[in-house]
């Protein structure tokens, strides 16, 4: 899986590059701040767009605008998180977050600018119902119903003594796993997934999304600022509510390999059409970065 990871995350980078080669001409330094913004990360997401489209039979040529629009979609939610008035972080993919480089107003706006940039590029060319449906689908995925509403939840969450398992597991659901959704069956979606394969592939995602967030909780207390390329100890500074505060270690391990048992189990009857979903599920459990 790692090399599938490196060579997939190459594919896509070489495609960014090439398109953000249309932003030259932004006015400065908002141009600036965007290209800094997308720059680094691990590429999860538009791999997961390559994922749906391989469950599928298609390639990256059929998702690329989809893969890209999802990744805009990400870092502006980066850009937006780590601003002193959300997660309050000054370091993102090994160097200062957006606001700490170009200020905190640049910061809110390169965010922005992103999160339109998203749909430029999802909607550029021709495209058919099934694609329309995609995008509609990926929106409610990060919008108020998805991502942004798991952000509401965790801004609002306060004391994280006062909640329970379940509203955390709803919190992680929302804000990282419907991001997770949104690429790897919106994806599926675009190609003319039909409901069965929709509904597999939004279990393994919902799945796979829990197991990335627990594991980022679990890093974020036993790994370091290097490794990680973003501030650590950060949930216990800023008293936030995670699986592990409430769990414990033990329980947070035993539960990923609960819920890594649950994704592959979502897929596995698609036979060799899995075979790399199930690999990724694998692969996210016991990551160390």
């Amino acid at each position: 899986m790692k090399e599938f990871l490196a060579e997939n995350k190459k594919i896509f980078e070489n495609y960014l590059s090439t398109r953000l080669k249309e932003l030259d001409g932004m006015a400065e330094p908002i141009g600036s701040a965007v290209k800094y913004a997308l720059d680094g990360g691990k590429r999860i997401r538009p791999i997961l767009c390559i994922l749906g489209a391989e469950f599928m039979g298609k390639g990256f040529e059929e998702i690329k605008n989809l893969a890209l629009g999802v990744e805009c979609i990400h870092n502006y939610s980066l850009c937006h998180d780590d601003l002193p008035c959300m997660d309050n972080d000054d370091l993102r993919h090994g160097k200062p977050s957006t606001h700490k480089k170009f200020g905190e107003g640049m910061g809110v706006l390169a965010g922005d600018g992103l999160l339109n940039l998203a749909f430029e590029f999802m909607f550029d060319g021709e495209h058919n119902q099934n694609y329309f449906k995609a995008v509609a689908y990926i929106s409610k995925m990060s919008g108020v119903f998805g991502m942004v509403g798991g952000q509401c939840i965790d801004i609002a969450a306060g004391d994280f003594r006062q909640k329970t398992l379940q509203e955390v597991i709803e919190l992680n659901m929302l804000k990282t796993a419907c991001l997770f959704k949104a690429a790897l069956v919106g994806s599926s979606i675009s190609l003319g997934a039909n409901d069965q394969e929709i509904e597999s592939l939004e279990e393994f995602a919902e799945k796979i999304g829990l197991i990335f967030q627990i594991v980022d909780d679990i890093l974020d207390v036993t790994s370091n600022e290097k490794e990680l390329g973003k501030n650590i100890n950060s949930d216990i500074k800023e008293n936030k509510i995670t699986y592990l505060s409430i769990c414990g270690m033990e329980k947070a391990k035993q539960d990923i390999l609960h819920l890594e048992n649950e994704a592959i189990e979502a897929v596995a009857k698609y036979g060799d059409r899995a075979n790399n979903l199930i690999k990724l599920a694998k692969f996210l459990t016991n990551r160390s970065k």
